[in-house]
């Protein structure tokens, strides 16, 4: 997962093709997506050591944000997109995440 934003943040092909030309946009996404990872893992941690409460809470405010700004992808890009393509599939499994917790 922490693997993605630098990815993403460096000039590799594959991400050209994804993301486009590397630019400061595609840095800042870079940011925010190694962001997200950080926060997922102190709540991955948190659910590991038994601290399920500190998990929920991270979860209740991450999950939402990402699966709207997920979804805002559709109308902004277009979904023929790959990364709105993964997109909506990390969204239907932060939905159903929060269905369950």
């Amino acid at each position: 997962m922490t693997v993605i934003p630098a990815l993403i943040a460096r000039d590799v092909p594959a991400m050209t093709v994804c993301y486009g030309v590397d630019s400061a946009a595609r840095r800042i996404l870079a940011c925010l997506y190694a962001t997200i990872a950080m926060a997922s893992a102190v709540a991955l941690i948190g659910q590991a050591s038994g601290n399920t409460t500190l998990s929920i809470a991270i979860a209740g405010v991450l999950f939402p944000m990402q699966i709207t700004y997920k979804l805002m992808t559709i109308p902004a890009v277009g979904w023929r997109n790959p990364v709105v393509k993964s997109n909506l599939a990390i969204a239907l499994l932060h939905t159903a995440t929060l269905a369950t917790i």
